[in-house]
């Protein structure tokens, strides 16, 4: 890889902050050999270490020393692993081997875990793709979004919060990384990069630090030949025990539940709304709410209701300037005329409408205050388009064909909607299970109108100091066995600057599965139409009316088999 000055952490090494590592240094009498640097936070530094006992490879976590006594995590993991088997669990971090440290900062907690591959948000945001362009073929995103809210199921299960659910928190596993060597990890996953340190002139008393750093491991880089179709969930910094109340926010503003707009603490339901966002994240390759910088109380709202709606009654006698807004762009005929129950439908059509673009991706919305006037920004946008063309032009006969529809061609789309397709069971672990809908009684509407939505995209503004395995660093899972993927040729574009890890010979099954979506797939108006329910049950405005994971886990968008449909 090319010759950069990596990012390094030289501020904490000092009493009371990071442990120093070197490379081949070895921890537990020797059990554990650091390998590589997967990555370093604000709470630790996380190192790619061979378990020279089990014979795999680990992801060894040393926290800074001030945060080692008092580590919520720790307890959490504990919890996790003393629970009950759950179809949820495999896809849940969890911790292998714990352990103290002394050194020169003083003593230090090691969080021994399994060892993941890039986040779902550092695989959409591969250098060189356009946001929403670089994604999971359908079925696999299916399957992946399927694993993630089955875990999120056994987490809640436990009666635990997770706090900080997004796609930044999910990871790919790395395809039978126990079987390869160290030539091959740095092949594939990149060499080592070092850079000395020294001394600042004139500085007395006794060095604490490294003689030198190690960049971390760019995951986004990895080809995606070397990952599985297997996830695991990872971070619970802010993790808490359901029966508490935390009003800490450290959620990213992208996936913030809306009650939290109006001084409602984290809860089960705010998860499975950041569930609902992460969900449509990892089938469209983008998010759902895109802002500019740190939005504002205001700007959330706003968002809010231009995706999924007017908000409840009792939410507007709280918000008294967005009533008006709301009222006044009705009454005008504003945008919000005729979409009133929001842009989420066609969010979601716009699945492959980018693909070729080279223009990067805007936030959704750029005028989030109230009444102002967007068609300058629309015509601007439309004219952006011109290279997509083809994809355009398919993409618009489909919604022009949907906001058509008769009733009785409406009727007959929801027929195909509502009736199970034979043979679209989703295989895990070996074992076949039906999906079926749940919250039966809610229809699926076509929405007409032309609107579009707000939503997250250049920033993730959060409140609170973020941990190390938010990163996109696992700190463990049990052992899953995944299918490895291929990647589509042409696909790993990156910057001009960066080399790309060499890729090695790997033995992978004869029937593997392309990972990525081919550029131009648009999605099907049935898939679209049973996307947008499941993620509505999830994206209920009131916390109280939204679906739990388990029952979300069986609705049938992650079951059904949408080739070949309209």
């Amino acid at each position: 890889m090319a010759n950069r000055p990596p990012r390094v952490e030289t501020l904490n090494y000092r009493p009371g902050g990071f442990h120093p590592v070197h490379l081949d240094d070895t921890f537990k009498k020797g059990r554990y050999t650091v390998i590589h640097k997967l990555g370093y936070g604000g709470f630790a530094t996380v190192w790619l270490a061979r378990d020279t006992t089990r014979e795999r490879y680990v992801a060894l976590k040393i926290l800074a020393a001030r945060l080692s006594r008092d580590c919520p995590e720790v307890e959490i993991l504990r919890r996790l692993k003393r629970s009950e088997d759950h179809e949820g669990k495999p896809y849940v971090m969890s911790m292998l081997d714990h352990f103290w440290i002394e050194g020169p900062n003083g003593s230090h907690l090691c969080v021994v875990s399994e060892v993941g591959g890039p986040s779902i948000k550092q695989f959409n945001d591969c250098p060189g793709f356009t946001s929403g362009s670089r994604r999971l073929r359908g079925d696999v995103a299916r399957k992946v979004a399927l694993q993630s809210t089955e875990g999120l199921a056994y987490i809640h299960s436990t009666g635990i919060v997770h706090g900080d659910f997004t796609a930044a928190n999910i990871l790919l596993q790395l395809a039978n990384i126990d079987q390869w060597g160290v030539e091959e990890i740095h092949e594939r996953l990149g060499a080592p990069q070092t850079q000395i340190l020294h001394r600042t002139p004139g500085q007395t008393g006794e060095y604490s630090g490294p003689r030198y750093t190690v960049n971390a491991i760019s995951m986004k880089l990895v080809d995606p030949r070397w990952l599985s179709d297997q996830i695991m969930i990872i971070d619970f910094g802010i993790a808490f025990m359901g029966e508490q109340s935390s009003t800490d926010i450290g959620t990213p503003k992208n996936y913030c539940a809306p009650e939290f707009n109006f001084k409602s603490p984290r809860s089960i339901s705010s998860d499975i709304w950041a569930l609902g966002c992460t969900i449509f994240e990892i089938r469209t390759g983008s998010c759902l709410f895109r802002y500019r910088g740190a939005p504002t109380r205001d700007q959330m709202l706003i968002a809010a209701v231009k995706i999924l709606g007017k908000l409840p009654d009792v939410w507007w006698d709280l918000w008294e300037d967005g009533r008006t807004w709301y009222e006044l762009e009705i009454k005008a005929g504003g945008r919000l005329a005729g979409i009133v129950p929001g842009t989420l439908y066609h969010e979601i059509m716009k699945i492959g409408l980018h693909d070729g673009d080279s223009h990067t991706a805007q936030p959704t919305h750029k005028d989030l205050g109230f009444g102002t006037d967007n068609k300058a920004v629309n015509e601007s946008h439309k004219r952006k388009l011109s290279s997509s063309e083809k994809h355009v032009t398919t993409t618009g006969r489909l919604v022009a064909l949907v906001e058509e529809l008769t009733t009785s061609e409406a009727n007959y789309v929801m027929a195909q909607i509502e009736n199970p397709h034979t043979g679209s069971s989703n295989e895990k672990s070996g074992s076949t299970r039906e999906k079926t809908d749940s919250g039966t009684g809610e229809s699926l509407k076509v929405q007409s109108g032309s609107g579009t939505g707000s939503g997250s995209g250049s920033s993730a503004a959060k409140s609170g100091e973020k941990s190390i395995s938010s990163e996109g660093i696992s700190t463990g899972a049990g052992a899953i066995v995944g299918t490895a993927i291929n990647s589509t040729p042409g696909i790993d574009a990156v910057a001009a600057d960066t080399e790309l890890p060499q890729a090695g010979e790997i033995d992978v099954p004869l029937t593997i599965a392309e990972f990525l979506e081919p550029s131009g797939t648009i999605i099907s108006v049935v898939e679209a139409l049973t996307l947008e329910n499941a993620l509505r049950k999830a994206l209920q405005f009131l916390p109280e009316k939204r679906i739990s994971a388990a029952e979300l886990a069986k609705h049938r968008w992650f079951s059904d088999n949408f080739e070949g449909q309209i």
